[in-house]
């Protein structure tokens, strides 16, 4: 069974993998963004996860930043959701644990990856159909 210790390593070697991909690498607001809440998430504190906050200490805003007047937190996480779900589409459609930022808030999510669903017509093919079926 893993242990909390070695979870919080694996979730730092994904997101630090993440962090290195093209799509972030060149991207220094959306790395900043999502390395500030996996971190945070990893230290027990997703109440801190919050606009104002993020606001604030990743995107530069002072501290009266008013969300009404200015939606910069969610329009990063908007892009945010879409870089990572093409880092999974490309890059890391074999990586081990994928990083999500649900809709509606900034707490993100870390979950093992699911292996895709292979397709298939469920019809075998005529090579592996045998010409005569034996009697038993």
């Amino acid at each position: 069974m893993p242990t909390a210790e070695s979870e919080v390593d694996a979730a730092r070697r994904q997101l630090d993998r993440v962090l290195a991909s093209p799509g972030f690498s060149r991207n220094e607001r959306l790395s900043r963004f999502l390395r500030f809440i996996v971190e945070q998430h990893l230290a027990g504190r997703d109440e801190e996860l919050k606009e104002s906050v993020i606001a604030v200490d990743v995107l530069g805003r002072s501290p009266d930043h008013d969300p009404k007047q200015d939606s910069i937190v969610r329009t990063e996480a908007t892009r945010l959701r879409a870089r990572l779900s093409e880092y999974y589409l490309v890059n890391g459609k074999d990586d081990p644990l994928v990083i999500e930022l649900p809709k509606g808030g900034y707490v993100p999510i870390l979950r093992p990856a699911v292996p895709p669903v292979q397709t298939g017509t469920g019809t075998p093919s005529p090579e592996s159909t045998p010409k005569h079926r034996p009697r038993y």
